[in-house]
């Protein structure tokens, strides 16, 4: 029978096996980018910052056999799934054997902070609790810590690594905070929007950094955040627009990671 005579018969959409959290992707590439930047990037550097990326791509195709996809998911991506899990695990052995040969004690354990709070947000996940504040600010602290045995592994000193990654923890928990904001305010179909959240929690880091022992340029660090964040609630979007939203709230991230990196090139070892 000739393909024009055949019924339309629609096929199964097919399953996406790349992580679904598009905050996520901004988060961790800011990151593993001002890890790398912080200091002239070894080998090893690159080698964990593939390896991490590998096993952020390695979540979905875990999350679908898992079933946390739903029935229908696991059912027609089980093999496929099955397939892209094996092949990120088959790379990521060799990129942790290169990140990891050789590196000092210090250097390794410096995945503990981030495998902390992934393995706290793994506890969220279990209870079907990881989108609430709590789960989105954990996620957040594991993204951004992401950034710490990247920059140890590539040479930085123990005091800028955690100096960074601690500066993007804030700043991430600030998007997290702002973006979550903006979507109540529109789901309260309200033109209003908490613009005190962005000033409140832009100036209580700013202050913050003012009162430590750091470089004063990076109490500017939030601030292109916090102002973009401003500019959103000026004109709250439509609800189709809120891929726009999250752009300009990365723009001010990475530029508030770049304000880091910054201050810590004249921040002493």
């Amino acid at each position: 029978m000739h393909a024009e005579f055949m019924p339309n018969v629609s096929q199964p959409k097919a399953i996406s096996l790349l992580p679904r959290e598009h905050g996520a992707y901004a988060q961790l590439g800011v990151a593993l980018a001002a890890g790398l930047a912080l200091v002239a990037a070894s080998p090893r550097a690159w080698a964990q910052a593939l390896a991490t990326a590998l096993a952020f791509l390695a979540s979905e195709p875990f999350l679908v056999l898992w079933g946390r996809r739903g029935e229908v998911a696991k059912r027609q991506g089980f093999r496929a799934a099955g397939r892209r899990l094996a092949l990120c695990l088959a790379l990521l052995l060799p990129a942790l054997g290169l990140a990891w040969a050789g590196a000092a004690q210090q250097q390794i354990i410096s995945v503990l902070p981030g495998l902390g709070f992934g393995l706290a947000l793994l506890g969220l996940f279990l209870v079907r609790r990881e989108h609430s504040l709590p789960g989105e600010l954990l996620a957040a602290g594991a993204f951004s810590f992401a950034a710490l045995p990247v920059a140890i592994l590539g040479g930085a000193t123990q005091n800028r690594a955690w100096v960074l990654a601690l500066g993007l923890t804030a700043l991430h928990g600030l998007g997290t905070t702002l973006v979550r904001g903006v979507l109540s305010s529109l789901k309260q179909g309200s033109a209003r929007a908490p613009r005190g959240v962005a000033v409140f929690l832009g100036l209580a880091l700013i202050g913050g950094v003012l009162a430590a022992p750091l470089p004063k340029i990076l109490a500017w660090a939030p601030v292109p955040l916090a102002a973009t964040a401003l500019w959103v609630f000026a004109a709250p979007p439509f609800p189709r627009n809120l891929r726009t939203v999250g752009w300009i709230l990365t723009l001010g991230s990475a530029l508030g990671a770049l304000v880091l990196l910054i201050g810590l090139h004249g921040f002493p070892a």
